[in-house]
């Protein structure tokens, strides 16, 4: 409905969006929904959102490459600054929250095992 929607576009994405020159949208290709149905589909996402699939695969890179020990690539540190660009004050310590949060999943895989604990005196 046009008379909720209309406060939030003139409200909370109007600053979301005021110091930036353009690229307000992101499309994301999908795979068709059904073998019957090979139609193009698509994902449409406001860029610098909450839910921006960007910053998210950009923070689990990141999550995975610390968690490996490797510095990240190229490409991630820049996806890092894009993601980062518009983000003002606050968006460095959300993009951290959620690298600590993607860590704690162990996405990347890296076992955590200890040496067996071996007894002392103990008969074979």
């Amino acid at each position: 409905t046009p008379h909720a929607l209309l406060p939030k576009l003139f409200g909370e994405l109007r600053q979301r969006y005021l110091a930036r020159p353009g690229g307000y949208t992101r499309v994301l290709r999908t795979e068709p929904k059904s073998t019957y149905d090979q139609g193009a589909s698509a994902i449409l996402e406001f860029v610098d959102g909450p839910k921006d699939m960007r910053f998210a695969m950009t923070a689990a890179a990141v999550a995975r490459d610390r968690a490996l020990g490797h510095a990240s690539n190229e490409l991630t540190l820049k996806n890092r600054e894009k993601v980062l660009r518009y983000r003002g004050d606050g968006g460095e310590k959300v993009f951290d929250d959620m690298v600590r949060r993607l860590g704690k999943l162990n996405l990347a895989g890296v076992r955590n095992e200890r040496p067996a604990a071996t007894g002392s005196g103990g008969a074979a």
